[in-house]
């Protein structure tokens, strides 16, 4: 078989060389967030968001929420992905029942503009959604959501909606409390 193409690739042995075949993720590790100020971004995003700073390096910060991860990075070249008070490129994080009202009020408490809510319309993800911008014009969704796939199951093999209900909490989060 020929080497690999990619310069990345050019000398490493801990990657086979096979028949290359689709692939299909088992799930997801972490997304990145680009900021231009990697102190700022920690300080919103623990105290506005609520994540926890779980390791630093020079250029990223570490972040846990549950036990999901993301990555606030600063590369010296970040891009505004939204414009002022638009939300279409966004994260969304979970904050389910009472929780939800109580984080909307924070939000709000900090000086920091809800700028769309909706309650009803949408069916991939059913619940409340309520948008927000950090500082760098990354859009925030906190979600109190009630329910996965209400316009069918997502086309994931194996699906199965309540492992998805019970995965983060150990309870089923669409139960009322």
């Amino acid at each position: 078989m020929e080497d690999f193409k990619s310069a990345a690739l050019k000398g490493t042995t801990n990657v086979k060389k096979v028949d290359p075949a689709p692939f299909t993720p088992s799930g997801i590790l972490h997304f990145t967030i680009s900021v231009p100020d990697l102190d700022e971004a920690i300080e919103f995003y623990t105290t506005i968001v609520g994540a926890t700073l779980w390791r630093r390096i020079s250029y990223s910060a570490f972040m846990a929420v549950g036990d999901n991860f993301f990555v606030l990075s600063n590369i010296g070249y970040h891009r505004r992905p939204n414009d002022p008070g638009h939300c279409l490129i966004h994260n969304a994080f979970i904050v389910c029942g009472e929780q939800f009202d109580q984080a909307v009020n924070y939000i709000e408490a900090n000086d920091i503009e809800i700028v769309r809510y909706e309650y009803e319309g949408h069916t991939s993800f059913t619940g409340r959604h309520a948008y927000f911008q950090d500082p760098f014009g990354n859009a925030v969704e906190i979600i109190d959501l009630h329910d996965i796939g209400t316009a069918g199951d997502p086309p994931i093999p194996g699906w199965n909606k309540n492992r998805i209900r019970n995965n983060y909490f150990g309870k089923n989060q669409f139960e009322d409390t």
